[in-house]
């Protein structure tokens, strides 16, 4: 691999760790956020290296003590870990339209007869981690909006990745779910289809604490705000591959209070 060859001939001056929360397998988080990683070691002074996390909430603790300089963080668990823990974001990813935002997607099988919330009375539902948003979206929004009860379903389970739901539906095991639509995309016409999206959601932010180094914070957001002028994003995570703008915390505080029903 050219990118391990340079890296190896290159002189750093330092280390700079950013995390990642397990919404992927490790395998899958590799092939799409190393490529940042290399992107970032090849225009600064330092080394850029993933630091993987076993949980979302152990991302947070590593941020909180200082482990990793930056983090890509979920937006369900940034906005209810935004307050008394000094996090600050500061870039989120563009969508293909140039927009700062993503959406959630229930998803069933090609051939379900399932076409609105009510349909899934008696069905069993696949989500993705409790600190993911998507989930969160479907039961604390979408069934208060539709005077759904959760007591409904047959049965409602949690997977560790976003991945794993979409196999659990395309499989049979589950008659509908809910992931991100970067992860919808993958499967909708092989064998799913998506049949209600969540509104614009802001997107998943990359988000640094008060330990944070500033000069590193610095040139990790300078390099990535310029990556979409630059042809190695293609090669990124699909939700990072259109680019990066600026965030800050007042953009999430909408979500923040549809989320926890904060007034």
């Amino acid at each position: 691999m050219p990118a391990l060859k340079e890296r190896a001939e290159k002189n750093y001056s330092d280390t700079v760790f950013v995390g990642v929360i397990s919404r992927y397998t490790p395998e899958k988080i590799f092939q799409g956020y190393q490529p940042i990683m290399d992107f970032l070691s090849r225009r600064s002074k330092y080394l850029f290296e993933l630091k993987l996390s076993s949980s979302y909430d152990q991302t947070i603790s590593q941020l909180k003590k200082g482990e990793v300089t930056a983090a890509f963080l979920g937006t369900y668990l940034f906005v209810t870990n935004m307050d008394g823990n000094n996090l600050r974001a500061v870039l989120k990813p563009l969508n293909s339209n140039g927009k700062p935002y993503f959406r959630s997607a229930l998803i069933v099988k090609t051939n379900s007869d399932i076409r609105t919330i009510n349909d899934l009375k008696g069905k069993k539902l696949a989500l993705p981690s409790p600190l993911a948003f998507s989930g969160n979206w479907l039961q604390k929004i979408e069934f208060k909006k539709s005077g759904f009860n959760i007591s409904w379903l047959k049965e409602i389970k949690h997977f560790h990745y976003h991945n794993s739901v979409a196999k659990q539906v395309l499989m049979g095991n589950f008659d509908a779910g809910v992931v991100k639509d970067r992860v919808a995309n993958e499967y909708i016409g092989k064998g799913i289809k998506a049949i209600l999206y969540s509104g614009p959601i802001p997107g998943s932010p990359i988000v640094i604490s008060k330990k944070s180094d500033k000069e590193k914070v610095k040139i990790l957001v300078n390099a990535l705000l310029s990556a979409k002028r630059d042809s190695s994003v293609k090669n990124w995570d699909p939700e990072f591959s259109n680019g990066f703008t600026k965030a800050e915390n007042k953009d999430y505080l909408e979500i923040k209070k549809m989320i926890l029903g904060e007034k």
